[in-house]
């Protein structure tokens, strides 16, 4: 009997859904690069039990991207789904190096998870 019971236990703890403690965001190379115009490119791994989460980008031509601070940002709503996201961003300068990360949030901004950083150069 005992058996039985420790292995149903072991079973119902093994088939539990693995939930991130908190969101996960892959920022992924932009894309479409032209001279004042680049589609970035992120992707939402986990959510975590944080939902909905807001999610968006900053950008800016240095690589201190944080929402404090960076003069770039582009919020794309709330969601509670996995999966990528993207936009389009036509106010670059030509032949100009930028850095730009995915953000996430709580609904009341009290928290912020990042990507990476990553960068482009606009085309001249």
């Amino acid at each position: 009997m005992r058996f039985r019971l420790l292995l149903f236990l072991l079973i119902a703890v093994s088939c539990q859904e693995d939930e991130a403690d908190e969101p996960e965001l892959r920022t992924k190379p932009a894309q479409q690069i032209g001279p004042a115009s680049a589609v970035l490119e992120a992707e939402i791994v986990e959510t975590g039990p944080i939902k909905p989460i807001t999610v968006g980008f900053l950008w800016s031509t240095t690589n201190n991207l944080t929402l404090d601070v960076s003069p770039g940002r582009y919020i794309l709503g709330p969601t509670g789904n996995k999966g990528p996201y993207s936009i389009k961003v036509e106010t670059f300068g030509p032949n100009t190096t930028y850095y730009y990360r995915a953000y996430a949030t709580n609904s009341t901004v009290t928290q912020v998870w990042y990507g990476e950083i990553v960068s482009f150069t606009t085309l001249p």
